[in-house]
């Protein structure tokens, strides 16, 4: 299946094959919305980064979206609430609501075009007897201290029994995004490499060697950002960098 936000993108800038060694501070392995972001933010502090992808930017699992940045992941609050409690589901709130306003901060302080719009979001059924669900979400997030509405009308082409509708969700086009970000991340001291995948990384004394279609990154970080783990997680480190939170493995 194709994806409208990949297809309709008009000179789609492709980074080359890695074709050497190279040293840099954090190797990061993916080139999605999350290797990009980590990307992003960690050479804005300065920073030496290279990002590796197997296939293009933005090509996979990111580029195959939906487009919508929401805190609304399907019906989630509800049972946070129940299995997790207060403070974490708040934080899991919290966190997605602040991840919509570092979106839209880098896309103005970058100028980046990419379509963005603020624009409710629906959690629909057609279906009566799963109406019990919507309500029980919806106070969840009351319980929250989030205001959301219970409605029976949107713009579907078809009749709903009823919605969660939360205001001040947003949309934009996630490649054109993504490739902003690529412009960013390249124009400060850091690279990018396509057609370039990563078959293993190992810790060699105060470093990791990770091993690029033959050739060797040497870095004093490794961040694992794609869809499928290739190597098993022995440890980990929770590091935080203006308000994102990432993993990463370090010595």
């Amino acid at each position: 299946m194709s994806s409208y936000w990949i297809d309709s993108i008009e000179n789609y800038k492709k980074y080359n094959k890695i074709d050497d060694n190279y040293e840099c501070d954090v190797c990061i392995i993916g080139g999605g919305i999350t290797g990009l972001s980590c990307g992003y933010y960690l050479s804005k502090e300065g920073l030496k980064v290279i990002i590796v992808e197997k296939d293009y930017i933005g090509q996979k699992v990111s580029g195959n979206s939906t487009a919508k940045i929401t805190y609304q992941h399907n019906l989630i609050y509800d049972y946070l609430l129940k299995s997790y409690g207060h403070n974490n589901a708040k934080a899991y709130l919290e966190a997605n609501k602040k991840a919509i306003t570092n979106i839209k901060d880098i896309i103005d302080t970058e100028n980046i075009d990419c379509d963005f719009e603020y624009q409710p979001n629906y959690v629909y059924t057609t279906k009566q007897e799963e109406l019990t669900k919507i309500h029980a979400e919806i106070q969840a997030l009351h319980n929250l201290d989030e205001e959301v509405e219970f409605v029976t009308d949107s713009s579907l082409p078809f009749k709903i029994a009823g919605a969660l509708k939360n205001e001040n969700q947003a949309q934009f086009q996630p490649v054109k995004y993504m490739l902003g970000l690529a412009d960013f991340i390249t124009n400060n001291n850091s690279l990018i490499f396509c057609n370039s995948t990563a078959s293993n990384f190992d810790k060699d004394k105060d470093e990791y060697i990770t091993t690029v279609n033959g050739y060797k990154i040497k870095s004093k970080y490794v961040i694992v950002a794609s869809h499928y783990p290739f190597k098993k997680i022995t440890r980990i480190l929770l590091c935080k960098n203006v308000s994102i939170y990432f993993l990463c493995f370090r010595n």
